[in-house]
């Protein structure tokens, strides 16, 4: 029964790669030969390649009903090495290290491939070496994808968009940091990805990102608001620009005396959020996570607009917006029931809604 469920998601996945496409050869109508239709999502160079940003969303949603083994026959199915399969294989080895010298042999052995906490030889813990957290799910092992004719490229602190397509600059960015084409971080000097992470929120009463709770000893969670934005060349100077508005949730376990990552369950109730002046979600209820690794990202709100901006140019990105957030949370090790939740907010004292009024259905990935 397992395995007919599995291949029945993977086929319904497929059908995003697959529906739009007609055949390998051109079609003969009246004797003249129509171009190939290309599925709305497929692999090229080794990337994801979607036909547009909301191929991307619809991809990243669908993903997140999936589990690792469904994940897996999905990728096999069409041929991509993802980032979140070499991730996954790394955690593996990880989770089954049983002390800190063995860890710090695995760090060694992997620092190219993992992101590690440089400045607190306590904090074991270890992260996709990319500069997003909205778009790992899509990303290839060299943290790349492509929607439209714009190309993604991900590193450990950086974040580069080509939005004329031309591989030669992806393959070589270095020698095209000046080039007008090239959209990165350094180049955005107003660009803000942490919004807040609620020190001040902290249950044990101490001012730290890493929320304690008296009485737990072993446990800690970190909660970070962040902003992932995107440009998108639509071709003929009209530009698609949007952002995602996220909450991470990144509990740890105190094991051979050192902080580290598992595998654990996060839950979040009573949100509250405000981007810009539209109210995204107002007391949804409870939502809990499937069991994951390390962290889980909760999608609070994406907007976007389209823009015309003549080349040879491109247009800025969209301003961060003002946020306003609150929630009680929780993970497993602070437990689920009504005690154990706990709120945080920006700003502080942003009300926390009394009310249930909206769909809860797939709002997490």
């Amino acid at each position: 029964m397992r395995k007919i469920l599995v291949f029945a998601i993977v086929a319904v996945a497929l059908t995003i790669f697959n529906g739009c496409q007609k055949s390998d050869e051109p079609v003969l109508i009246d004797a003249q030969p129509q171009a190939v239709v290309k599925p709305d999502v497929y692999v090229e160079n080794g990337y994801l390649a979607f036909k547009n940003m909301n191929s991307v969303d619809s991809v990243i949603q669908l993903l997140s009903t999936m589990n690792r083994t469904e994940k897996e026959a999905w990728e096999q199915q069409i041929g991509f090495k993802s980032a979140r399969a070499a991730f996954d294989a790394l955690f593996d080895e990880y989770d089954k290290l049983e002390s800190y010298e063995e860890f710090l042999v695995f760090k060694e052995r992997n620092r190219t491939k993992l992101k590690f906490n440089e400045m607190d030889e306590d904090d074991c813990s270890i992260d996709y070496p990319f500069a997003t957290k909205v778009f790992l799910p899509i990303l290839n092992e060299e943290g790349v994808f492509k929607a439209g004719i714009t190309l993604f490229k991900y590193t450990k602190d950086n974040q580069y968009m080509i939005v004329d397509g031309d591989t030669d600059k992806l393959n070589n960015l270095e020698a095209f940091t000046d080039d007008n084409m090239v959209i990165s971080l350094p180049k955005l000097k107003s660009n803000i990805t942490i919004i807040h992470a609620f020190p001040e929120d902290n249950p044990n009463g101490d001012y730290n990102e890493y929320h304690r709770k008296p009485n737990i000893s072993k446990r800690k969670l970190k909660n970070e608001l962040f902003v992932d934005r995107y440009i998108e060349n639509m071709g003929n100077g009209m530009w698609k620009r949007g952002y995602y508005v996220v909450v991470n949730q990144h509990g740890q376990k105190l094991s051979w005396g050192k902080w580290r990552d598992y595998y654990t369950i996060y839950s979040m109730r009573k949100i509250r959020t405000e981007i810009g002046s539209t109210i995204y979600y107002q007391d949804l209820g409870t939502h809990i996570s499937p069991e994951v690794k390390p962290y889980i990202n909760f999608t609070l709100g994406h907007n976007s607009d389209i823009i015309y901006w003549p080349p040879p140019y491109t247009p800025p990105l969209l301003s961060v917006p003002d946020i306003d957030y609150a929630a009680e949370i929780s993970f497993r090790g602070f437990g689920f029931n009504n005690s154990d939740y706990y709120k945080i907010d920006i700003p502080e004292n942003y009300p926390i809604a009394s009310t249930n009024n909206y769909p809860s259905s797939n709002w997490a990935y």
